[in-house]
Formats: structure tokens, C-alpha cells, sequence
């Protein structure tokens, strides 16, 4: 027996509603999944471009940041450093920093800032170098016979502290971990 379009009920055409719409449905939510699918994929993959880009940034600064801590704090190889090459390392540390400050975020760059600044009195002249905050007379005694009398010219009158130097040294390393995705704190390990 033939169907009639008047024999048609509305169960029956509720039934060849959903039987139409169920793969129709089906497949929006599957490109739906599939393109949030996408979006995530490329998102961590662009996450590992940037901490992959920030480790070569780190093993290339890290060993120089290292220096200036000791040659600021007295510790380790300060007495090998002359001033001017604390002062050529300042530029080239920069450098690097500004030309990659899109990778990282405010909070580092800021925490850099407060580093090179307890190391560093800049703006001291038109084409005049940074001068270093540190004492002079102590990196004249470690250079002992090797010192040149023009090195004088390359310190501040403003000393920062060495423990305001290593504390600031100990935030921007620490903000560096976060960047590289270790979010550990290690300004709380006693």
C-alpha cells in the first residue's frame, strides 16, 4: 500500500525529521571538534616555537647575566672582567632582550629592567656609555697592577647595594623559569 501525502502523520514525519537531521548534526559537531581540534594543535605548537626560542635566548644570555652578578656581587670571576668589557656585555645583553621583548612577557621585561638598572646608571650623556653601580676602589684593588687609570671614568657615583643586585638578579632569573614554562618559584626555596 502507497502512502498518500494526506496519510502522513505528524509522528511520521518527526521520525524522517530526525533521520535526516541526526548525520547532518552529526556532522557539524564533528567539524566543530575538529576545527577546535586544529586551533589547539596550532596553539601548542606555537607555544613550543616561543619556550624553544626563549631557551636559545636563555642559554645565550644566562652565562652573561651570571657575570654580572659575580662582577656586581664580588663572587666568583669578578676580578677576570675589566669595566669596559661590563659595560660592552650591558649593550650586548640588550640588545638581544629588546629584540626579542615580544617573546616574553611584561612582567620579565620589567624584572629585567630592575636588573641592568641595580647594575647600571644610563643616560649619563649624549653617546656617553652606562656608567657601572659599583665600587670602584674594590675592582681596583682585584685588578691589582693591571688596572688602567681610565676605568675610572666607567663608575657611577650612585653604588647600589650587592644584595639589591643579587636579589634583583634572583627575580629576573626566576620570572626566566616561568617564561620557559617551569613555574616553579624559587625565591621560596630556603
Amino acid at each position: 500500500m502507497y502512502l498518500l501525502a494526506s496519510d502522513w502523520n505528524s509522528l511520521e514525519i518527526a521520525k524522517l525529521a530526525v533521520s535526516i537531521l541526526t548525520p547532518v548534526l552529526v556532522l557539524a559537531i564533528g567539524l566543530g571538534v575538529n576545527r577546535s581540534l586544529k586551533r589547539l594543535e596550532h596553539r601548542q605548537w606555537a607555544s613550543q616555537r616561543i619556550i624553544q626560542k626563549r631557551l636559545e635566548i636563555f642559554d645565550e644570555l644566562a652565562p652573561s647575566l651570571n657575570d654580572l652578578l659575580c662582577y656586581f656581587t664580588f663572587v666568583g670571576s669578578w676580578k677576570e672582567l675589566t669595566p669596559v668589557e661590563v659595560i660592552k656585555m650591558k649593550r650586548r645583553i640588550d640588545r638581544i632582550v629588546h629584540v626579542n621583548a615580544a617573546l616574553f612577557s611584561r612582567n620579565f621585561r620589567s624584572k629585567y629592567s630592575n636588573f641592568m638598572g641595580s647594575c647600571y646608571e644610563t643616560y649619563t650623556g649624549f653617546g656617553r656609555d652606562a656608567k657601572l653601580r659599583t665600587t670602584a676602589s674594590a675592582h681596583k684593588a682585584g685588578a691589582g697592577d693591571g688596572w688602567d687609570p681610565k676605568w675610572d671614568d666607567c663608575f657611577s657615583d650612585e653604588e647600589t647595594d650587592p644584595g639589591a643586585v643579587r636579589s634583583a638578579y634572583h627575580e629576573l632569573m626566576n620570572q626566566f623559569s616561568v617564561e620557559l614554562g617551569i613555574e616553579e618559584n624559587h625565591s621560596s626555596r630556603k
